[in-house]
């Protein structure tokens, strides 16, 4: 039977037709044009030769440029390869029948002689304007292009293996060279198996490049159905394609006839109405083989294969793809096709309710199959260079944009990489998801900020993004649980009775249900085992202020993530952590500290925030550094308190915070000259923090007393010694060990720097107090200077520093007022000072008061206390010495009320009690000063009723508040006289 010669086929009688009509049809144009030129000739008796030949070649530039765009010359390089003699026989017959038909078209053509001689350059310029026209379209300069703002990757396949960044183009050339070996088999079919997005198209597309270049071309037809799912039938769309596949290649004009006549087969027949009367026209009785040994003999006799490529074939559904698949098989009858089919095993599968049935049915179709895969490898290797290959760049976008973002994809890489890339391929295994992350940075314009300066965790900010790319729902159930200021079940948490950090019970059913691949993120991102954090009080700062996970009040980091996310919204390099961290590394690394509050992001005038956090970080992180660093930061953060603000808002303003900075810095670093971590504090190395106190040994004359208080820096340079000395007492708790110490064994090497917490306050406190008391005593009671005055005189500018504060910002009226705060700020710095100074009583948690001790010597007999209380009461309240000093008494009376919570008495607010007035006076002064000088004060105080003092507690009148003040006093001097001790 294979021996068995095939019958003769019947020759395509339209196709001789159609030479014939071309032959008749261009030989009476000829003729036509021949008459209108010869009427038009005598016209140009008087038109000089070379504007005649001009116009001759301008037309015959113009038609040549014309068919040399159309293509006409390949089509007709197409003609001359078929050697088609019996073909140019039909045009040749065609013109001979134009020669004979002549004769019956004479009255036609005396017509065209007859006419206006003008009619022919009428038509000529037609002809060369309808010629021109598509020229000017195509070749007119395009204005240029601008240049986009943003850049985003297309996703596109590749065309030629210089685009080829996955190395499939070896595995593409092996792939053709073996379908072209493989011969023409009628229904040989090559499947490429892949998932989506792994690049089979691009793979077909390097695998067509060598396919066209063979020596035995190949046509290559490829057939997409995504394009045609909706059309009813396939069939039809294939052979169409078919046809045109071929036509382009070579000159075959009986193919589309017997492509015709199979399309028409395949659909049936068809039924047409007409006035009511429907008739049903079948098609011959021409077999679907037959028609197939027509489409075939045409490609044999044309002696080219064709390769039939069906893509995408994964992407329609179950009775789309049957279509496809029997409109294929349909034509496996054709010896000289090749089929290539497209498509993801595990989608196909999908499709269909048994998932081996349709294994089994692919196996049954698919001759040879080969399968795609992509390296984890091959992507990390992009990522980490092959972008910056000129060739290889991703889309239009340009090369400093995807710098820029290197860190980001640099961590990407990382991450393919590492033992947990199995996990992400499923997320970021291919081109397309790359594309896809890549597109989502650039929308959140990550390239204009610089990462390195913010606080995101690199890989935290990649699952993120994942997560918001490949399940929109859960990312948006995270974004509505934590942000506005909410913490819910995703970030850890303290549960009640734990002091570590954990998961919320929520976190474990959120688990539950999520596909693997996010159930994975999820735990990248807050599983609280696979972050294998520390106890909660060894989380360096670092992490907290870094990942995702957390999200509490402090630090609202996963709240940020997810704002950068969706807002685009880049923090401040002030709110950032690593800004800080950054500026200290470069402080410990020897560039000079105020080089740096000097630079931009610190600039005072921003506000103070930024310092604030700069002297937090760096104190805790002072244990190691050189002795060169360590005494850069005392000059300079001794040299900056009077800019920074004594007034804050809600809190204590940074001036104070600074000095519990500086008692920690001496604490840390105020001793010892080794490189590395302090740890050797031996009584020796620790007295250093004294000595740089007082001004000792090597640090004479730059002693930190002297210099808090020192030229220009008024009662707010006081302000700031008594709090620093105040820090410096045992009982406060402040954690200051070194420093503690220090000040025992400056007085006495051999003194114990352990046991009762009373006992080493009131040794350790003895010189401070003792040497603080004597700079008192010189600036204003020798000199003989008010200090409360001193305070109501220093301007306010002095209270705000240079730094924007926040108290700027707030409401200007009302008791929130900044004028409100510098007032209360006035009056708390007297009484804390003048308390501080005056106080005699033992320490009981609270610190101990220079008023405790004498002036020299161990005997501690409150000396100092009573020198306090005659300065207060015989100097600055005293009227005869001044008579507004009235204003101080009362003022400082008023400022020193006590809430009636703790009173126990059934006025609301503040009220006056004895303790509270007295408020470290030695009672006998308070006596004799009220009874001497009582009359005169009710007699001033009516003249100022309206007058107010404000503390940062509460607001007191002269006109509401007086009347119970005096009262207290009064009972308190009618009171039966005892011995009064002022300890």
């Amino acid at each position: 039977m294979a021996n068995v010669k095939p019958m003769m086929k019947m020759p395509e009688f339209l196709v001789f037709v159609r030479a014939l009509v071309v032959g008749f049809i261009g030989a009476e144009v000829w003729r036509v044009a021949s008459y209108l030129g010869e009427n038009f000739a005598p016209l140009l008796q008087d038109v000089a030769f070379v504007v005649q030949l001009h116009i001759v070649l301008i037309v015959l530039v113009l038609c040549f440029a014309y068919a040399l765009t159309r293509g006409a010359f390949l089509e007709s390089a197409k003609v001359v390869r078929s050697f088609r003699v019996d073909l140019l026989i039909a045009v040749g017959v065609g013109i001979w029948v134009n020669e004979l038909i002549s004769p019956l078209l004479v009255k036609f053509h005396m017509i065209l002689n007859a006419v206006d001689p003008y009619w022919t350059p009428a038509l000529l310029i037609l002809l060369c304007t309808v010629l021109m026209s598509p020229l000017v379209q195509q070749y007119w300069p395009r204005t240029k292009k601008t240049i986009p703002q943003l850049y985003f990757i297309a996703d596109e396949e590749i065309f030629d293996k210089s685009e080829d960044v996955l190395l499939s183009e070896t595995q593409a050339k092996s792939f053709a060279e073996t379908v072209l070996a493989s011969g023409a088999h009628a229904g040989l079919v090559f499947g490429v198996d892949g998932p989506w997005g792994v690049g089979k198209t691009s793979f077909l597309n390097l695998a067509e490049r060598h396919w066209e270049n063979a020596e035995d071309r190949a046509i290559v037809v490829r057939f997409e159905p995504l394009r045609y799912a909706s059309e009813p039938d396939l069939a039809e769309r294939l052979i169409r394609d078919l046809s045109a596949a071929i036509q382009r290649e070579v000159f075959a004009p009986e193919f589309r006839p017997a492509a015709s006549r199979y399309s028409r087969l395949i659909k049936g027949k068809a039924d047409i109405s007409f006035l009511g009367f429907k008739l049903s026209l079948e098609p011959s009785q021409e077999t679907v083989d037959e028609l197939l040994d027509d489409v075939d003999e045409v490609l044999r006799r044309i002696d080219r294969r064709v390769i039939i490529v069906i893509d995408d074939l994964d992407r329609l559904d179950a009775k789309t793809i049957n279509s496809v698949l029997f409109a294929t098989r349909r034509t496996f009858k054709l010896s000289q096709a090749t089929y290539v089919l497209c498509y993801d095993t595990e989608i196909l599968a999908g499709n269909h309710e048994e998932d081996s049935r349709a294994r089994e049915f692919l196996e049954k179709f698919v001759t040879v199959k080969i399968s795609l895969f992509v390296d984890s490898s091959g992507i990390r290797d992009f990522l980490l260079r092959d972008w910056q290959r000129e060739a290889n760049q991703l889309g239009s976008i340009p090369s400093d944009t995807m710098v820029k973002l290197g860190a980001i994809l640099i961590e990407l890489a990382s991450i393919l990489n590492g033992n947990l890339a199995a996990s992400y391929l499923p997320l970021v295994g291919n081109l397309r998801k790359i594309k896809r992350f890549v597109n989502a940075m650039l929308l959140m314009q990550l390239e204009r900020s610089d990462l390195a300066r913010t606080d995101f965790n690199k890989r935290d900010l990649i699952n993120l993004i994942l997560l918001h790319l490949s399940y929109p729902g859960l990312f948006r159930r995270i974004y509505a649980e934590e942000t506005e200021g909410r913490s819910g079940s995703f970030s850890l948490c303290r549960l009640y009775g734990q002091s570590d950090y954990s998961n919320s019970a929520e976190f474990s059913k959120e688990l539950d249900g999520q596909p693997e691949p996010a159930k994975f993120l999820l735990k990248q991102l807050f599983d609280v085992e696979t972050l294998n954090l520390p106890a909660r009080r060894d989380v360096e700062e670092a992490v907290l202020a870094t990942r995702a996970c957390f999200n509490h009040e402090s630090f609202r980091n996963l709240e940020s993530y997810l704002k950068l996310i969706v807002r685009f919204a880049t923090p401040e390099p002030q709110k950032t952590y690593v800004l800080y961290h950054n500026a200290v590394e470069q402080v410990r690394k020897g560039e000079a500290i105020d080089s740096v509050l000097m630079s931009q992001h610190f600039q005072l005038e921003q506000g103070q925030h930024s310092h604030d956090q700069f002297w937090r970080i760096f104190v805790n992180r002072a244990y190691d550094v050189t002795p060169a660093v360590a005494e850069d930061a005392f000059n300079t953060l001794v040299g900056y308190l009077p800019r920074y603000s004594t007034v804050g808002y809600k809190d204590i303003g940074l001036r104070q915070r600074s000095i519990y900075s500086l008692i920690r810095l001496l604490d840390r670093a105020g001793w010892g000259q080794t490189v590395g971590k302090r740890t050797d504090n031996s009584p020796e190395n620790i007295v250093e923090i004294a000595w740089r106190i007082f001004g000792e040994h090597t640090y004479v004359g730059k002693g930190l007393l002297q210099q808090l208080v020192g030229a220009g820096r008024g009662v707010l340079g006081w302000n700031d010694l008594m709090l620093f000395r105040l820090q410096c007492c045992a009982d406060r708790q402040g954690q200051v060990y070194n420093l503690h110490s220090a000040l025992i064994i400056n007085q006495d090497p051999s003194a114990p720097t352990n046991g009762s917490v009373e006992k080493l306050t009131l040794m350790g406190m003895r010189k401070l107090s003792q040497e603080v008391f004597a700079l008192f005593k010189a600036d204003y009671i020798d000199a003989k200077v008010n200090f409360f005055k001193a305070v109501d005189i220093t301007p306010s500018e002095d209270f705000l520093g240079e730094a924007k504060s926040i108290v700027d910002v707030a409401t200007s009226t009302g008791e929130e007022s900044l004028s409100r705060r510098v007032l209360s700020a006035r009056c708390d710095l007297k009484s804390f000072v003048i308390y501080q100074l005056i106080n005699s009583a033992l320490p009981h948690g609270k610190g101990v008061g220079c008023g405790y001790y004498d002036m020299v010597g161990k005997k501690d007999t409150a000396d100092i206390a009573s020198l306090m209380n005659k300065y207060v009461f015989e100097f600055c309240f005293n009227p005869d010495v001044d008579e507004d000093n009235i204003f101080h008494f009362v003022d400082y009376c008023l400022a020193n009320l006590s809430s009636s919570f703790f009173t126990g008495s059934d006025e609301a607010g503040y009220v006056a009690t004895k303790g509270g007035l007295l408020a470290g006076f030695d009672p006998k002064e308070m006596r004799q000063y009220w009874l001497q000088y009582r009359d005169i004060i009710r007699k001033k105080v009516k003249e100022v009723e309206s007058r107010s003092v404000f503390t940062s507690a509460y607001t007191a009148s002269y006109k509401e508040d007086l009347d119970g003040v005096f009262s207290v006093l009064d009972e308190f001097a009618e009171e039966p006289v005892v011995e009064d001790v002022v300890k």
